[in-house]
């Protein structure tokens, strides 16, 4: 028997129908089908035909502007063309009215007939006709095979140009697949669904402008038959590109446009200074054009242009960028063989030898018109590395530098709910999604991404943006692209020296190394686990060989190094764990000599932070490098953030010691004071008790918890308070 939810009844054909409000939901079109759930309206077909493509089940739902349909089929099909052959139908009675339009079912008069295979639209008002999908605003996602599709419908179409399709709150919808005579709902039953009328989505909006100034922003677009050097497009093309504002793009069907004709509109259009846009073009429509210099190019992929882009000093790499024009249409093995080579070119760039040699870790970005319709196996060997000519194009591999595989961009429009990104009227064919960005997003993260598309946004938008309703139609049938992708930056390495209070030897200069010695000290960073806001990093491991060195350079214990903003200096931008060794030396956990942190583009304050020591801040607000910064907090002469931020003695500066209850503040007495914290940790009733470990109260560091006798750990919270007055504090010097 099929199984129904509550919101859909089998309407027997001798019993009056019944039928149940819906649930709406917002959905996007995207072919993903994340947010499609097992509350909304829902059809199980449990017949399996001998023949055909088996209908499974369909869900239905609506928002204020669409009915949304989910189709999921018994094997991998091609929706919107013959590939797989098949005669998937469907039907809509948009009146609720068995008797009026085509009488396609018992309980169904269907106004509207839509059939796949060949992409047919008839409506049924009177006297039949075929009418363009458009009529419907039509969108069928995803345009390749697959087992499940999404199909949106606008609920104010008029097929035949005068008559509403949906004239009724209640419709009744039908599948058809004629191949094999599958029904869904079988003969017998009728499928009635009520529009959720009290349901309002909301499409949130994607802004144009980079959230990240710092991202690296990328543009992909088809620009229909040179239409970017189109006299009478310019307008549009000007305002468009003026408005996304790109750091690199990859332009197609340019066939006549040359090198020269693009960068005088770009340098015209988005005037950058200097030597102004670097542009090349390959030998057939491809043009990639970049604010920064173009070191290298590839042409030998066919449709596929390769080109290394010199990112500024600030970025710790350059960036490999292809832009792609596979072929159209039903050329599917033509397309997987673009796509194998493609595959086989990133093997190349990631091995020493061949045509191309790429740094590791070198971000990598693939886009443009992939003409992704016909077999989804082309998108999977792009994706993953698994070419299915092997004997011609060599072994599979790894498409990132981690092994993994690319990872695509969601482009949904910027101001609704789509995710098509080619559209036109005139065309056999309904919207599809058929332009693509994809990228290794080991060494590159995603911050943003959309297709842009002026018709579907707000007229303040179009206002703000210096954009008009229907600039991206006239300049194209296809979107642009646009994603931002934070890049490796070069970073800077910081150099930093401190002294901790606690472990400090008067006279010696030195810190001793007792947790070293003891052997006490954890080869993973104690800072994430104690609750220390970590910044852009966390979980450093030591080398172990660091714990067998001696003398000044012996390791004392970890500690903790922030970037805060200039601007708000209670806001930590990065973090870096430590070790500082007896001498004051923070050495990374790397054994290297100095923490490494990402470029960070404003001045920053630097802290330096113990587990049990209040921690310290310069003053002044340090200009970041790309290169190497010293910190020196153990010289008087730096200038700390604060009144009496360490203590000052022999000609030294350190961190003051006494924190136990982690609070920021010293107390010997009263509540919440750092002083019980020792006596608990011993056990509270023996005062003589010694407790050993790596503990937060042993704030001497010599691997053992004193309440009382020689080198106790109470007395340097006495110290740390003045040493008189037991009622005192001492807050930590940071904001």
């Amino acid at each position: 028997m099929r199984r129904i939810n509550s919101a859909v009844y089998m309407v027997l054909l001798f019993l009056a129908p019944l039928y149940a409000g819906a649930q709406g939901a917002a959905i996007t079109m995207d072919g993903l089908f994340d947010d499609w759930n097992g509350t909304l309206t829902t059809w199980n077909d449990a017949n399996a035909p001998s023949s055909g493509v088996d209908l499974i089940s369909m869900q239905v739902t609506n928002d204020q502007d669409h009915l949304f349909i989910k189709l999921e089929l018994g094997a991998e099909t091609d929706l919107l063309d013959d590939l797989t052959p098949h005669g998937i139908r469907l039907y809509i009675d948009g009146d609720n009215n068995a008797a009026t339009g085509l009488a396609v079912q018992s309980g169904y008069g269907a106004e509207l007939q839509i059939r796949f295979d060949t992409r047919t639209v008839t409506e049924y008002f009177g006297a039949s006709s075929n009418v363009s999908w458009s009529t419907l605003d039509l969108v069928p996602l995803p345009t390749v095979t697959s087992t499940a599709f999404e199909i949106a419908i606008a609920r104010n179409a008029r097929p035949d140009g005068t008559n509403l399709l949906f004239t009724d709150s209640t419709i009744r919808l039908l599948f058809r697949e004629t191949d094999g005579g599958d029904a869904m709902p079988d003969a017998g039953s009728v499928l009635a669904y009520t529009f959720d009328d009290a349901f309002q989505a909301n499409t949130p909006v994607i802004p144009l402008t980079r959230m990240d100034p710092e991202a690296v922003r990328l543009t992909a677009w088809n620009v229909l038959g040179d239409g970017i050097t189109d006299p009478a497009l310019q307008g549009s093309y000007q305002r468009i590109l003026s408005a996304l504002a790109p750091d690199i793009l990859g332009f197609s069907e340019c066939v006549t446009s040359t090198p020269s004709q693009v960068k005088s509109r770009l340098d015209t259009w988005i005037p950058i200074g200097g030597d102004g846009w670097q542009v090349v073009k390959d030998d057939f429509d491809m043009v990639i054009a970049s604010r920064w210099p173009i070191l290298t190019t590839w042409t030998q992929l066919s449709r596929q242009f390769a080109a290394l882009i010199d990112l500024p000093a600030t970025h710790a790499t350059d960036l490999l960028f292809t832009a792609a024009h596979l072929n159209c249409c039903t050329a599917d093995a033509t397309r997987q063989a673009q796509l194998d080579a493609y595959v086989q070119f990133v093997q190349d760039a990631r091995a020493p030898g061949g045509v191309i040699d790429l740094p590791s870790g070198t971000p990598m970005v693939y886009a443009g018109d992939l003409n992704s319709v016909g077999w989804a196996r082309q998108l999977i060997t792009l994706a993953t590395g698994d070419i299915q000519d092997n004997a011609t194009y060599g072994p599979d591999g790894p498409m990132d530098w981690d092994g993994s595989g690319l990872e695509r961009a969601p482009c949904r429009q910027n101001q609704a709910r789509m995710a098509y990104t080619w559209r036109n009227n005139n065309s056999a064919y309904p919207s599809g999604m058929l332009d693509h960005l994809y990228y290794t997003d080991a060494v590159a993260e995603l911050v943003g991404s959309f297709a842009l598309r002026t018709a579907s946004m707000s007229g303040s938008t179009l206002i703000a943006s210096g954009l008009e309703p229907d600039d991206t139609s006239l300049a194209s049938d296809h979107l642009p692209i646009t994603a931002d992708l934070a890049l490796p930056m070069a970073g800077m390495d910081l150099v930093v020296r401190a002294f901790l209070d606690g472990p400090f030897v008067p006279g010696t200069g030195l810190m001793h190394d007792s947790l070293r010695t003891r052997t006490l000290i954890p080869t993973a960073e104690p800072y994430t686990g104690i609750g220390f806001e970590r910044a852009g990093s966390g979980g450093e491991t030591l080398e172990v060989p660091l714990l067998s060195l001696n003398g000044p350079d012996a390791i004392v214990d970890w500690v903790l190094v922030e970037l805060r903003s200039a601007a708000d200096p209670t806001v930590v931008l990065a973090t870096a764990a430590g070790l500082v060794q007896r001498d004051g030396d923070v050495v990374a956990a790397d054994a290297s000599p100095a923490l490494h942190f990402p470029s960070i583009p404003t001045p920053v304050h630097v802290a330096v932070r113990h587990r049990n020591h209040l921690g310290m801040m310069t003053a002044a607000p340090l200009a970041p490098l790309s290169g190497t910064m010293t910190v020196d907090f153990t010289d008087p002469a730096t200038e700390l953030y604060g009144t009496e931020p360490g203590v000052i003695s022999n000609g030294t500066v350190r961190l003051w010691a006494g924190n136990a209850l982690r609070d920021g503040v010293l107390r010997y007495a009263g509540l919440d004071n750092d002083r019980d914290r020792v006596l608990t940790r011993i056990g509270g009733v023996v005062p003589t008790n010694v407790v050993d470990g790596y503990l937060e109260e042993d704030l001497n560091c010599d691997g053992s918890v004193k309440y009382s006798g020689a080198g106790n750990d109470r007395d340097l919270i006495l110290f740390g308070i003045g040493g008189s007055v037991p009622t005192s504090t001492r807050a930590e010097q940071l904001p």
